[in-house]
Order: structure tokens, then sequence, then C-alpha cells
């Protein structure tokens, strides 16, 4: 089970970190199917709510293991702050990704795609489990994109839109630049084609689709989006004066951890976006939220509410006569809507997210050389041990 309460996915993390250093790296590209799912975490949703943080998990693997031993698998958690930073500094690739995705026009091949019946059998089986898990191997989301892309010709945007409503671990920032990177429109000269050989095996013969794949295409030419801003951040200086309220939203559900969690608010607001998302990722958002109300409860002695339209929230600031709110500043993504509230808004993010702003502005790999030394120090902080904190939860 994919883990949706803080709980759930410390123990998760608990079990994970033996596993996380060699034996991840040797074992993490094979897709053995929705049974046998031990050679990866399953945290990247309760990672991208923070439900759990990049910082706490990046702790444990460090208790265990070296940077070095441990480094493909901390590299993951790198790439998602990689991909944010990269959009953050290129807004207008999000802008457009929206453009294209509300031009759906119909097809034949589009249904068949999305009703599990193109015929390629490792497709199919993949469509049918992102259908009723709401997950999906990282290497078969490659392979996946690349023959809905090079095979069955389909526009790489409607991809991204079916992932953006069906996957737990919805990132914007990871599915849209993923999905241009498969179909070479991220990475000048480069494009990922999903190869018959290289799914037979790290499907370990489950699945071998020779002769049904499109294999030779040449990636498209193109010009890398030009950096637009440098995003700024910000740590909590100390209350505002005054009647504020807090705003918790889904990309940050553990703010009872943050380094605003002492300010006397006045009341809280508990923000669902209403985007089109599957039964199955509706259902793991209302156990992610009614375990993060229950953590925000014992924390906070303020009033709470949960609204789902953001003008609900200028009458929620009106009603409480507050005299405004404050937030973690919503990464490029469905919740920017938020920023553009006629409200007085202070905005904030997390210490871990403020060296990565304004760093992606070229490839991965020497952002993440960048990054190593910032994140080998968590190995030596003195904080609660994960152990504690699993018998912690399970008190209250």
């Amino acid at each position: 089970m994919i883990p949706a309460t803080l709980f759930e996915a410390r123990n998760a993390l608990a079990e994970f970190v033996p596993r996380a250093a060699h034996f991840y790296a040797k074992e993490r590209n094979f897709d053995r199917g929705p049974q046998n799912r031990n050679n990866v975490s399953l945290l990247s949703a309760a990672i991208q709510r923070r439900i759990l943080t990049e910082k706490e998990v990046i702790q444990e693997v460090l208790k265990k293991h070296s940077f070095e031993a441990s480094e493909k698998f901390l590299q993951e958690v790198l790439w998602r702050s990689y991909w944010k930073s990269w959009l953050e500094l290129r807004p207008s690739v999000w802008t457009v990704y929206q453009k294209l995705s509300g031009n759906l026009v119909p097809s034949e091949i589009h249904s068949k795609a999305l009703a599990a019946q193109t015929g390629i059998r490792c497709f199919d089986e993949w469509r049918k489990e992102l259908r009723e898990t709401g997950y999906l191997h990282n290497h078969a989301r490659m392979w996946f994109a690349s023959i809905w892309i090079f095979t069955l010709n389909l526009p790489w945007f409607l991809g991204a839109q079916l992932f953006e409503k069906e996957l737990l671990d919805f990132d914007p920032a990871s599915n849209t630049l993923s999905w241009r990177w498969v179909a070479g429109l991220h990475t000048p000269g480069k494009n990922y084609l999903a190869r018959a050989e290289n799914i037979k095996t790290f499907t370990e013969g489950r699945f071998n689709p020779e002769g049904q794949l499109q294999e030779k295409i040449e990636p498209p030419n193109f010009k890398v989006p030009p950096l637009e801003l440098n995003p700024e951040g910000a740590l909590p200086a100390s209350p505002p004066k005054g009647n504020w309220g807090l705003l918790v939203h889904s990309e940050d559900l553990s703010l009872e951890q943050t380094e605003f969690s002492d300010w006397p608010f006045k009341q809280i607001a508990v923000f669902r976006d209403s985007r089109p998302k599957s039964p199955q990722v509706q259902a793991f958002e209302d156990r992610a939220f009614q375990d993060a109300e229950k953590r925000l409860r014992e924390k906070f002695p303020c009033p709470m509410d949960s609204l789902s339209k953001e003008e609900k929230l200028c009458e929620w600031v009106e009603r409480n006569q507050l005299d405004g709110i404050c937030l973690i500043k919503p990464w490029q993504g469905p919740l920017l809507g938020l920023l553009n509230l006629p409200l007085p808004l202070q905005t904030f993010r997390r210490a871990y997210d403020i060296p990565f702003m304004g760093k992606a502005r070229s490839g991965f790999f020497s952002f993440k050389e960048e990054m190593k030394e910032r994140i080998s120090h968590y190995a030596v902080e003195k904080e609660s041990s994960l152990e504690k904190l699993c018998l912690m939860s399970l008190k209250k």
C-alpha cells in the first residue's frame, strides 16, 4: 500500500532504509509488477505532498549509509528538487502545457490507449495498473511515455494530462518535464525510445514487445526555453502583527513541523484544489488530508476550516476578519492561482528548498554535484531518530 499518513510513511521509510544503498542501486530498474515492489521505496506520493519531507528521508538514509553508497537513491530525491527549480526558472513551460492539454482532440487510438486496448501487451498492462493503483514503476513510466509518443503517435501533453489525473504522486514539474524529456523537447539532441529488449530484460521476461515498437526516430529540433526569472525564497522571520490565518495546501501537509509552527494564528484553512482526479487519487488524498488535519489540530489551538475553491478563501478571510494569510509558496502548477488572490499574503519556502532556488540553469548532474555538499551534512545533524518519531506517532 502507498503510505498516505505520516505514521505509515515513516514506517515505510524505516523499512526501506536498509535497502537504500547497494540493493537499490542494483535492483531499482526492474519492474517486477505491482505485487513485487521491494526494490523501490513507494514514498514518492508522501514526499510530493510533504507528508514526509525530503530532508527527513535524506537524513535517515545517511544515518545508515554513506552518500557514495546511497547515491543512486539520493539522486532520485534530488531529481524532484531539480525539476521544481528548473520549472521555476522557466514558468512559461507550465503555461504552454496547460494551454496544450486543454486542446483535447478525441481519436480512435487515444480512446484505445485509455481503454488499454492497443494490442501492445506491456503498454495495456501498465495502463490497467495505473488506472487501478495510481502507480507505475519509474522505468515503466518512461516506457509508457515513449510508446505513447513514438509508437502510438499521440501528443505528449495528453499523456502528461493522463498522469496528472491518475498518478498518486503527480508532481507538476516532474511530470511535465519528464514527458517533455521523453519526447525530445527538454535536452537538445536527445529523446527516450523504449526498446523491446530493454523491456524484456527489466521486466524479467514478463513482457517482450518485439516488433511492436517504434525504436528509431530522430529527436526534434528546438530551442531550450530561456531563463525568465530568478525565483527567491524566504524563511519566516517573525509572526506578522494582527490577526492572520494559515493556509495549508496539498504541496505541504506537515506544517506543524515548519519554522512558523509556534505562531499564534487566528484561523487555519485547509485548501484542497478541485482539479480532476481519479477515484484512487481522491481516496488517497482523503486519507492524507484527514491525517494532516488531525496533526494540525494537535499543534494549533485555533479553529480550522476545509475549502476547495479559491473564491471561498476570500470569503473565509472576510468572515473571520483576518488581516491576511501565511502560506508555503506553491511551485509552478495547479496551486499558483492562490497567489493571485486579492488578499494580503505572506509566502515562505522551507529551509530545505532555499539553496536549490535558481540553481537548475543547466543539466541535472552539475546541479547534483553542487547540492551534494549541501545534503551530505544532514548525516551529522543531531535530530530525533526515525524510530523515536514512529513511537511518538504511535502513542498519539
